[in-house]
């Protein structure tokens, strides 16, 4: 805390002079103030006031562009760890889509050359239907882990849980290659997927972000970068998406091997942790449930929030269950098709994304979600009418970075609500939440779209009804954030001040430090 107002004074006093020369009665009151030195005669009244009002621009755009380098300096290796796990599945992602295609199709079809047939047609609908029930399996069960893991990393750190993740991550990869390259039946790929997303580390990555860039009003910004780092390293992936699947998933294998080595040997601590004694005595599974429904029912703004995170869940797990049968079934979008497509999303959610910062110190982080929502509600309703592939790029371009926009501003609002000691526990239990709403999502719409579509041979008029209930339910989310005042809550005032972490020292100075805070401390603290 002692940290945060040194660095509001000096932003105080950096600003004074630019904030003097934007107000007329500060130019009057500084009109007559000669120079400090007192042999200068020149006063305020020899400078034109456009130049001064440009200066202050000039240096106000320098402030905010040292601030943006600086946050990117603090996330750089959460940055690296995420563009190495986007080369490990990105650059099997459109191989893996028409792979589970043919083996739903039967053996002997190539959907990848022919998807547009009835075998493979209805290969993807039986590819969506069970991606919906495997998807909504692991996501029952991850709300658990994610419930537990955010409050969990706050007592025994955040590194040790994305070493289990890292070593999960390279199971799935490893039997796809005996399924490519020995011809083992890909269930053993799909089914140790299901178990590798179980293991939700998302609360505990957004409490990564929130240690690093403990200023709040810098959070939005840092969760902009983040997206936009990864917008940029999936486009950078997306030309590897041409490769042949046997290239690609050697080189998935490779950055698996990579990613365990990043983890082990350069991914920091960041989280300031408790005694052991006092881990094994105050965490439990109900008591996590107890303090997280206490921090909801502060006020009503963190409960609508809430609501709004589970519509937006739901809603965007079952476009996602619908879109892949959609694109490959009834477009007949082809491997390089739908690198095309994703390109043009790509870069229409990265511009998306550097709008940011701009619009939410314009119209204010809630109203810029509004903006955001109501990109969700007219995306599947055009999506249903789109008829070719220029329909379908013209429509991303257009939506997809409004789209994308709302997850750092929602990653911001709801991370602002609450103080440092409750991040883990808030972003842990959100996470939760929006993984039950990911599982339902899975298993009802892949069960919807096949029994709208009659398992893939309904005409395309039939996509109308699955989409359009997709649109009317980000339409009530629209509704709720309609009704939030403009300004959110602040968060409770902390119960004492604290320094910054010693792991997010080490992690902004780039190197490690033994821990040498008394045990005492330590449970104190805790």
């Amino acid at each position: 805390a002692r940290h945060h107002r040194i660095g509001s004074n000096a932003e105080a006093e950096r600003r004074t002079p630019r904030l003097a020369m934007a107000n007329p009665s500060a130019r009057e009151a500084l009109r007559w103030t000669k120079h400090p030195d007192h042999t200068q005669a020149e006063t305020l009244e020899d400078t034109p006031v456009a130049d001064a009002d440009s200066q202050a621009q000039t240096a106000e755009k320098t402030e905010n562009a040292a601030s943006m380098f600086e946050i990117l300096y603090r996330l750089r290796k959460v940055i690296i760890l995420m563009w190495i796990s986007v080369l490990q599945f990105g650059v099997v992602h459109p191989s893996i889509v028409y792979i589970s295609t043919s083996f739903f199709a039967g053996e002997g079809h190539d959907c990848e050359v022919t998807p547009d047939s009835i075998a493979c047609k209805r290969g993807a609908t039986e590819l969506a239907f069970w991606r919906g029930i495997l998807q909504g399996v692991s996501q029952s069960v991850a709300w658990l882990f994610a419930l537990t893991l955010g409050s969990y990393s706050d007592k025994v750190g955040r590194r040790p849980l994305f070493r289990m993740k890292t070593v999960l991550s390279f199971v799935p990869i490893f039997l796809l290659a005996l399924h490519q390259f020995c011809h083992v039946s890909l269930w053993g790929y799909l089914i140790s997927s299901v178990i590798y997303h179980a293991f939700d580390t998302n609360g505990v990555l957004l409490a990564i972000m929130s240690d690093v860039v403990h200023e709040p009003h810098l959070r939005a910004t840092a969760f902009a970068l983040f997206l936009i780092s990864f917008v940029v390293g999936a486009i950078c992936v997306m030309a590897l998406g041409l490769v042949s699947a046997d290239v690609a998933v050697i080189i998935a294998l490779a950055t698996s091997v990579l990613k365990i080595a990043y983890v082990e040997l350069a991914f920091p601590e960041t989280a300031t942790l408790a005694a052991p004694s006092e881990v094994a005595k105050n965490f439990s599974f109900m008591g996590t449930a107890k303090q997280a429904a206490k921090v909801f029912m502060r006020n009503t703004f963190i409960m609508r929030m809430a609501f709004i995170l589970v519509i937006s869940g739901f809603t965007a797990a079952g476009l996602h269950t619908m879109t892949t049968p959609i694109m490959t079934g009834y477009l007949a979008v082809g491997k390089d098709q739908g690198i095309a497509i994703a390109f043009t999303s790509g870069a229409s959610a990265l511009a998306g994304l550097c709008l940011t910062r701009p619009l939410s110190r314009l119209l204010g982080e809630v109203s810029t979600l509004r903006i955001c929502l109501a990109a969700s509600v007219l995306y599947p309703l055009l999506l249903s009418q789109c008829t070719t592939l220029w329909h379908v790029m013209a429509l991303n371009a257009t939506l997809t970075g409004p789209i994308a926009l709302q997850f750092p501003i929602m990653s911001a609002i709801k991370s602002n609500l609450v103080g440092d000691d409750e991040q883990g526990l808030v972003q842990g239990t959100l996470a939760a939440v929006r993984v039950v709403a990911v599982a339902a999502a899975n298993i009802f719409f892949g069960w919807f779209f096949r029994v709208s579509t009659e398992n893939g041979s309904a005409p395309r008029s039939a996509l109308l009804l699955p989409l359009a209930l997709v649109a009317m339910l980000s339409a009530c989310g629209l509704i709720v954030v309609c009704g939030l005042p403009s300004t959110p809550p602040p968060p409770p005032a902390p119960a004492q001040s604290a320094e910054p972490s010693e792991r997010v020292k080490e992690l902004e100075m780039g190197h490690r430090t033994p821990d040498t805070t008394p045990e005492s401390s330590k449970a104190d603290l805790s």
